[in-house]
């Protein structure tokens, strides 16, 4: 297991490397007052049945046991209170998406901390204060950077609190969440790579440029891009050469990372984790929607040819649908995106924001699954939403490939894509290839052989198998609020892409999967061809 060995070479290299270097980056940032923090156990959200209490203690830069130790009573309280809260829902017979829903919410304020815009909501008047607003952002970032330096108490309240006997994730829907205080958590609080860490900074950069976080962050971006990311790349190794510091000259620009480097999986020190105070993959910042209104009623525009695009699904055809959404939703979608701090889990060159961890918190999203419904009610009718995710592309890592050949466990898959088109500077490229040939069902929901249908280590064994089954090839290209829906069953990847650097011209897509595969008629044991024909919607009428 050669890769596995060049991880864990890779690791130990980080961790000698690191240990020993503790910075002071961060010391003119501390106020040298003692300074009221507000944190929460849970958000007050007004939209939440039951509020949670909120508890203040202080912390002084000269000493912060008294802070360390309020964090420590702050999350084990909140856990207990998810507990009873969980409880009363049950008993109380809440809806099954709405108990969902509402525990997803908690639990992810109680794992990954209160976004920084429910933080300020919750002063009231006091957020209008200048002097009240700045230490209150010295006291939330403050808070986050405790919350780094306990990670060894927050696992143990976690393992009681999720994972023991009675545990909030013994709900049946709930039970394959791992906390991020477990390295193998997805989007966990200890392993990344240096495109992620990248990522990290381009988007607390982004949410200072639209006031949506306080300046204190810039610092935590100077941080990541001048000593973290630097540090893990010198101390790396590619091709048994030195690892080259990466220097950057502007936010999009760099110089130096060795081939390979920025894709490598690499286990932050903990001076790392307490220089970024306690940022990396936290909640700290949840966008707001925009109401739905009699002015802006609809997500999918409701002048597409629905029963027509319906009828040739049917028939078995990919659907490529232009113009999907109403402008309004898909201002939403991708502000939602690009300003959502969840994208916690990395992959090669890409992050991803799941649906559990945030993402179905954002009313657009569920009128979005709610009018696929109502649109294509043959097609999706009651299906359950299987899942849902945003992925985000790194462009500097484009030569990397995105997806590769890969089949889901779903019945209906529909990928949007939602960044702008001028972004995009190959336009015949950057979307989705979907193939004509299906493997056997039996086998892609097999627990012990779905890893030959899904994972990346068998690549070169699914391009072997197209191959020898004569499979044939759909492009669908990319395009800014275009759609391709498709049979799951469906062997699928992504098309390669060449999209501009900066933040905001990252290449983004939404999956939604609906429904369970194995209910579809036909033999699951046997390998499947179908269509390969594309239908574009062409006006109201539609065409090939």
């Amino acid at each position: 297991m050669p890769g596995f060995v060049r991880l864990f070479a890779a690791i130990a290299a980080t961790i000698a490397a690191v240990e020993s270097h503790t910075p002071s980056h961060f010391n003119s940032t501390v106020d040298k007052e003692s300074i009221p923090v507000m944190s929460h156990l849970l958000t007050t959200d007004l939209t939440f049945t039951h509020a949670i209490q909120v508890t203040t203690t202080s912390i002084h830069s000269d000493g912060n046991q008294l802070g360390l130790t309020g964090r420590i009573a702050q999350m084990d309280n909140c856990w207990r209170k998810l507990k009873k809260y969980t409880r009363v829902m049950m008993v109380d017979g809440v809806g099954e998406s709405e108990r969902v829903l509402t525990i997803s919410k908690y639990c992810l304020r109680c794992t990954r901390g209160i976004p920084y815009n429910e933080y300020v909501l919750d002063l009231g008047s006091l957020s209008s204060d200048p002097a009240a607003l700045k230490g209150a952002s010295y006291s939330y970032i403050n808070g986050m950077t405790n919350d780094a330096r306990l990670l060894h108490e927050y696992y143990e309240i976690q393992q009681n609190e999720i994972l023991g006997p009675e545990g909030i994730f013994n709900i049946p829907t709930l039970d394959r969440f791992v906390p991020p205080t477990e390295v193998g958590g997805k989007g966990n609080f200890y392993l990344t790579t240096i495109a992620h860490l990248e990522h990290h900074a381009e988007q607390l950069e982004y949410l200072v440029f639209v006031h949506k976080l306080p300046n204190l962050y810039l610092e935590v971006v100077a941080t990541i891009r001048h000593i973290v990311v630097p540090q893990i790349a010198s101390s790396s190794t590619s091709s048994s050469a030195p690892g080259v510091p990466c220097v950057y000259v502007s936010s999009s620009e760099r110089s130096g990372c060795v081939e390979g480097v920025r894709r490598s999986t690499f286990l932050l020190a903990p001076w790392m984790i307490d220089q970024m105070r306690g940022s990396f993959n936290r909640l700290l910042y949840m966008p707001k929607a925009v109401p739905r209104s009699y002015k802006n009623p609809f997500c999918l525009n409701p002048e597409l040819d629905w029963k027509t695009l319906e009828d040739r699904y049917l028939e078995g055809d990919v659907l490529q649908i232009d113009s999907l959404m109403t402008d309004v939703c898909l201002r939403e979608l991708r502000r939602f995106a690009q300003e959502g701090t969840l994208f916690y889990d990395f992959k090669r060159s890409y992050f991803g924001a799941y649906l559990d961890e945030g993402v179905r918190e954002f009313d657009w999203i569920n009128i979005l699954i709610d009018e696929f419904r109502e649109r294509f009610p043959r097609v999706i009718g009651s299906m359950p939403l299987s899942t849902a995710w945003f992925y985000k592309y790194d462009s500097l890592e484009s030569h990397a490939g995105g997806i590769g050949i890969h089949a889901d466990q779903a019945a209906v898959n529909i990928n949007i894509w939602l960044t702008e088109d001028d972004a995009n500077l190959d336009k015949t490229s950057g979307g989705l290839v979907i193939y004509d040939t299906a493997p056997p069902r039996e086998e892609v929901y097999d627990p012990e052989k779905f890893f030959v249908w899904n994972q990346d280590i068998m690549e070169g064994y699914r391009q072997n198998w197209l191959k020898e089954h004569g499979a044939k090839n759909i492009t669908v290209p990319f395009k800014e609020n275009r759609a391709a829906v498709f049979d799951s069953k469906r062997l699928h990847a992504t098309d390669t892409y060449h999209f501009k650097p900066g933040y905001t011209n990252r290449r983004i897509n939404l999956t939604l999967l609906f429904g369970d595969g194995r209910d579809q008629e036909g033999k699951t044991d046997e390998v499947e061809k179908m269509s390969n024909k594309v239908f574009k919607n062409m006006g109201a009428t539609g065409g090939y």
